[in-house]
């Protein structure tokens, strides 16, 4: 006998009408130029993304405990990952090339960590994404050093602080909040993310399954339309915008893993 599984294919159809109700959102009902909300309840918006966030962990109880499909190669989880880094990194450069020659030593300490951390967990991503595709194996020797691997979460824990020290003139202004949720969503995945590489054989499948939704929920299906949005309206600079997109393929990332843990589980059948 066979547990059931929640399926990945409903989580995908669930992002892509995420996306779709955001962006008629921003299009129709959202003023592009302060963020209000022109029409209809903010906190019916705030409802949503919420639930985006928190309602992934109520099926988890039923995804695999050691997702089979990650147990070797996994191109699509590599691509998702080089995407990642690579915009990160990006992002990073552009910023560093803009402030290194007006003079490092008068530049503070929060500059230079916004600067360099998403360049350190650029970097990590690049490397775990071709681990990825040449197969890291969650049941074989571990990968890589846990020093090392807290860039990441510690390049989102930034993210997140960064983006709470913004203060919206009033809770109508929608996209300061969306950003918060999005960083946090980001983070809750990433610490998740660091088990299935250093940590073999854990079985780890359910708080998989769960941040890797939230992150592809709130990350791509919500906050990569927003970015394209603000970037289009020509409110964004290239660093914002490579970092955006950047986070959008990390949500990507999310999704492949929870794909993953939604298959069957070996070790669960009876």
């Amino acid at each position: 006998m066979t547990k059931k599984r929640p399926h990945g294919a409903v989580l995908l159809l669930l992002g892509l009408v995420l996306a779709g109700l955001h962006t008629a959102d921003l299009l129709f009902w959202t003023d592009p130029l302060t963020g209000f909300a022109l029409q209809g309840p903010v906190w019916a918006r705030y409802l949503v993304w919420g639930a985006a966030l928190l309602l992934p962990y109520l099926p988890a109880r039923r995804a695999a405990a050691q997702p089979a499909a990650l147990a070797d190669r996994s191109p699509a989880l590599g691509a998702c990952l080089l995407a990642a880094g690579g915009l990160l990194a990006a992002g990073s450069i552009v910023v560093l090339a803009a402030l290194l020659p007006g003079g490092a030593a008068a530049l503070p300490l929060t500059v230079w960590a916004d600067a360099v951390l998403p360049l350190l967990a650029g970097l990590w991503l690049v490397w775990y994404g071709i681990r990825a595709f040449l197969g890291y194996g969650i049941r074989r020797e571990r990968l890589g050093s846990p020093l090392l691997a807290v860039v990441l979460p510690l390049c989102a824990l930034w993210r997140l602080a960064w983006r709470f020290q913004f203060v919206p003139a009033s809770l109508a202004r929608l996209p300061c909040t969306l950003r918060v949720l999005s960083a946090a969503a980001a983070l809750l995945f990433a610490v998740v993310l660091l088990k299935v590489f250093l940590v073999p054989g854990f079985a780890c499948g359910h708080t998989l399954y769960a941040a890797g939704s939230g992150c592809f929920l709130l990350c791509t299906a919500l906050e990569l339309p927003q970015t394209l949005f603000e970037a289009a309206c020509g409110f964004l600079t290239l660093p914002d915008l490579l970092s955006g997109l950047g986070w959008g393929a990390f949500g990507l990332a999310g999704l492949v893993c929870a794909w993953a843990a939604c298959g069957r589980d070996a070790t669960e059948e009876m």
